[in-house]
This record gives structure tokens, sequence and C-alpha cells, in this order.
């Protein structure tokens, strides 16, 4: 091209940068170098990056089944029997055969045995029976359990409860996401682009729908079609329904009367194809930070219905389920409640702190 002097802008060599030299290196856009710099982004991402690795090595992390049980061993503190020396003085871990006694409590062998790493177990399968095995992170080299985390009322290990129950927490989170943006999102995006009547009577039923607070919402959505995994899952999503179109609709709002959209319509292009290729695809920013947002929400309903025996159902490893029964036992085993509650606690931080860095990213008016 050549500009208003009649001077060209490219060489024989190919296109030339602003000193006239190698054209620039693509540069990555502002708001990914404003996350990279951001420690509460990076701990967010660090917090869900650990526990997305927990999922993806469940079986293999976790020394035992989470339903197994030994009822021998109910209740036994975290760490008991564990040592970092052996009965001749060896430095590494050891592990003495911990049981409780109704009369004289909680009681230790003497004779000890090694935890080595990567011992043969319990077969697994994982990811859909795509990959199946024998092999254990770690495990005892003897006929003992290890028990980092302690036991519950069943003598199940809470440690390997935790880690399995992390996929059930974080798929419930992730799929009632896809329901509430899937259905809020377009909804949210009719109503604020076509306006009229169908914004009036959109919006009305968004309204009835925020008259309920969501737990609330989900609780009654619950009790309407029952209890499990599956149901918690479709009423956690259809409460954030309403969350994901009203945010949808300001956004489109405030774009529908851009010079590109108009220039869309002026080219005679029809009113949906204009909404999906050019109006939804320049409010993803607020979407994007509400679905990070909306993952701790979700994660929290669900364990709010397990914790009131309206999510998942024994024996399934939920945290919220395994809450509520640690509950009962807060006197003498409060461990069987304080990992489960822990592990909400963390996992719903490090979405917050995510959701709150993408916030400051993606807004241009908070962006440096």
């Amino acid at each position: 091209m050549t500009d208003a002097s009649g001077t060209s802008d490219t060489a024989v060599g190919g296109p030339v940068g602003r000193g006239g030299g190698a054209p620039e290196p693509k540069r990555a856009p502002r708001w990914r170098k404003q996350l990279l710099r951001s420690p509460i982004a990076v701990a967010g991402f660090t917090i869900i990056g650990f526990f997305l690795l927990v999922v993806a090595l469940a079986p293999f992390l976790a020394p035992y089944s989470p339903t197994s049980q030994s009822l021998r061993s109910t209740y036994i503190p975290p760490g008991v029997g564990v040592s970092f020396r052996g009965p001749e003085g060896q430095l590494g871990l050891w592990v003495q055969q911990a049981t409780r006694s109704p009369i004289a409590g909680v009681v230790v062998a003497d004779e000890a045995y090694p935890v080595r790493f990567f011992v043969r177990g319990e077969r697994w399968t994982w990811l859909f029976g795509l990959v199946s095995s024998d092999v254990k992170l770690f495990g005892v080299d003897g006929p003992v359990r290890i028990y980092l985390l302690g036991t519950d009322e069943q003598g199940r290990d809470l440690l390997s409860r935790l880690i399995h129950g992390a996929w059930i927490s974080l798929f419930i989170g992730l799929i009632a996401v896809l329901i509430g943006a899937g259905i809020g999102v377009p909804i949210g995006a009719i109503s604020g682009f076509f306006g009229g009547t169908t914004d009036i009577i959109v919006q009305r039923v968004v309204d009835i729908m925020l008259a309920f607070p969501g737990i609330l919402l989900a609780i009654v959505l619950v009790a309407t079609f029952g209890t499990g995994l599956q149901n918690v899952m479709i009423a956690v999503g259809i409460a954030a329904i309403p969350v994901y179109a009203r945010l949808v609709r300001g956004s489109v709002l405030s774009v529908r009367n851009r010079e590109y959209v108009e220039a869309a319509r002026a080219l005679g292009r029809r009113s949906i194809p204009t909404l999906a290729k050019h109006v939804i695809p320049n409010v993803l920013a607020p979407i994007i930070v509400q679905s990070s947002l909306q993952m701790a929400i979700a994660i929290l309903f669900a364990a709010g219905l397990g914790f009131l025996g309206l999510g998942a159902r024994p024996p399934q490893p939920e945290w919220g389920l395994m809450l509520a029964r640690g509950r009962e036992y807060l006197a003498v085993a409060p461990h069987v409640a304080t990992f489960p509650g822990l592990a909400i606690v963390l996992v719903v931080l490090g979405f917050n702190l995510v959701g709150d860095a993408l916030r400051d990213a993606l807004d241009p008016r908070l962006s440096k």
C-alpha cells in the first residue's frame, strides 16, 4: 500500500518495521501480561492447577479406595502411628498399625513397616476406562495401612476420600457453569439486543428467579427433581441462569448501537447472525469473569446441598457430605469435618482469586 504522499510501506525484502528494519515481533496482549504479573492471579491459578492435578491423578495419588473400610481403625487421628525413624533409627517414613479399642482407645502396635514409593496395590481404572493400573504413588511395605489424615467413622482413609472427592466438586461446578452460561447467555443477549416486548417478558421471568436466593432456588429444584449428583448439577446450573442473563443483557445494551453493529445492519446482515458474530464476542470478558466466580459459587452450593443431605448419597466421597457426617463426631474426631471444610475453602478461594484477577485484567478501566 501507499500513503497519501505516495511512499510505499513495503520494501523488496518484505515489510518494514518502524525503524526501517525487520518487522516487530508479535506482542502478548496487555491483559495476559497483567495476569502474569499479578500475584493474586498466580496464587489462584496455582491452587486450581493443584486441584486439577489431583483430579487427573486421583487413583494414583490416593493410597486406598475411597470406600474401603477398616472397622478396627475408626476415628484414627491424623498421623497416628507414623514416624520418621525406623525401629533401629533408620531415616525414612515408617508406619505402625493403629487400631481403636472400645476400652483403651487408639492402640499403636510395636512393629513398624517402611513406606515405599510406586508400590502395587488395589487395581484401579480411570478416565472412563482409558487408564488401568495397580501402581500407587506410595504405600506401606507390610500388612498395615497408613492414615496421614486419619480415618472417619467407618475406618475409611480421609486422604483417599478427599482426593477422590475433588473431581466430584469440580465436575459439579463445571457442569453447573455450562448449564447456566449455555442458557443464560443466549437469553440475556436476545433480551438486550431486541428489546421491546421480548426484553420485558424475559426480564420479568429473570426477576422472579432472582427473587429467590440462589441456594434456596437450588434446594427447591433438588426437592422437586430428587436427590443425586445429576440433579444437583442441574439445580445449581438453573440457579445460575438469571445471573448470566442479567449480566449479558447489560453488556449487550452497551454495545448494540456501536458502529460495527450498525455497519453489519447496513450491509443487510440478519439480526441473529449479527448478534452471534459481532455482539456476543465483544461481551465475552464479563462472561469469563463471571464464570470463574460462578465456579466457586456452584461448588459452595453443591457442598451446601450435600451438607443438607440433598446432594450426593453415601458412600460417595463428596466434600459437603463428608462435612455433614463429620459434624456428628466433632467431639471425638474433629479432623473428620476439618479436612473437607479446608478443601472446600481452598478450592473456592482459588476460583475467587482467579475471578478477581481476570476482572482487573480484562476491564480496560482498571488495567494500567
